[in-house]
């Protein structure tokens, strides 16, 4: 049934010509990883501290629960199933992994999804918008569908998953912010989890299956990477925040130039160090690291960095910037 309906999806674009693909491309990238880390940046950078950490905290437990599912359901991509379903070629390039659940759409609850929820303190959102963010996370998770490199399944079980982690982590965040000596607890749970999935990824055993050339259909190995990559994001995360909540304390309750200040200066510096992070964790392979635990590392270094390093360099610039006199 699930692969019917690709297959409609997938017939409707041929008949249309792929008038819808640019649209459907573009609005799939806004649950890219990348595109919601530097979103998030803006705010959690230069206008609401507050709501930056609970968008990174809902980010990243979602994408640590996401890789523990999709590496022990171990589903292939659509296509793999199925020699019928050819996805949109720009789509399937960046569809890395197991199928199932969808990252895209867990990351489009966590952020868009983050920004749409009005918590008790932090940035509101009106509620036309919060409509509009709904539709947007919707839009994200048919993408997925329609570009043909996920199943049905694969984005619905990605919705639930990521609302339920939406609202525990908005709960969460309330308890830190009432109990404020529960940080290290939050912390030390948050890397044991991920130091978890790292031991899960790397000792599980993995589906061997063959194409008809006697080539390895999916290898294994490859797929766990994804994993060390999560948990390595997930560790600078939770090891960030702990270090910034208890020894950096910026704050954007600031002026506007300070603000500005800080976020020029962390966009410009994480940017460099994230267009760096694939030629290092290269260079650690080369070094004799394994490939999981590589990526694992930089992605520490670069979240680490995106959460602590970078604001606690931008405020030892702003000490030297001149003040205003009131």
């Amino acid at each position: 049934m699930d692969i019917n309906y690709l297959l409609m999806l997938q017939n409707f674009r041929e008949a249309t010509g792929g008038v819808l693909d640019t649209f459907f491309e573009l609005i799939t990238k806004l649950g890219e990883t990348s595109v919601i880390v530097f979103f998030i940046g803006i705010i959690y950078w230069g206008y609401d501290k507050k709501k930056g950490i609970f968008l990174m905290l809902t980010l990243y437990t979602n994408r640590i629960i996401n890789g523990f599912i999709k590496i022990t359901a171990c589903a292939y991509r659509p296509w793999i199933r199925d020699a019928r379903i050819t996805p949109v070629p720009e789509a399937q390039a960046d569809a890395t992994g197991y199928s199932f659940p969808s990252g895209h759409t867990a990351n489009a609850v966590s952020v868009w999804g983050g920004v749409a929820l009005n918590t008790k303190d932090g940035l509101k959102c009106p509620k036309w918008l919060s409509i509009a963010f709904v539709i947007l996370i919707l839009l994200i998770g048919f993408s997925r569908n329609y570009l043909g490199v996920h199943t049905p399944q694969d984005v619905v079980v990605a919705l639930i998953i990521g609302a339920v982690v939406l609202l525990l982590t908005a709960k969460l965040m309330q308890i830190a912010d009432e109990r404020p000596n529960m940080d290290i607890w939050i912390m030390l749970g948050g890397v044991a989890l991920c130091g978890l999935l790292i031991l899960y990824a790397a000792l599980k055993s993995y589906p061997v299956d063959y194409a008809e050339d006697g080539s390895v259909i999916v290898e294994g190995s490859k797929m766990a990477v994804d994993s060390f990559k999560n948990a390595g994001m997930g560790i600078g995360f939770f090891v960030g925040w702990f270090v910034e909540r208890r020894f950096i304390k910026f704050s954007t309750d600031r002026n506007r130039t300070d603000n500005i200040i800080r976020l020029v200066f962390c966009v410009f510096t994480y940017t460099l160090l994230d267009s760096a992070s694939a030629t290092a964790a290269s260079a650690m392979v080369n070094a004799g690291l394994s490939a999981g635990l590589a990526k694992a590392v930089m992605q520490f270094i670069c979240v680490f960095y995106f959460v602590a390093g970078a604001p606690a360099i931008a405020e030892l610039i702003l000490k030297f910037v001149p003040k205003k006199n009131k």
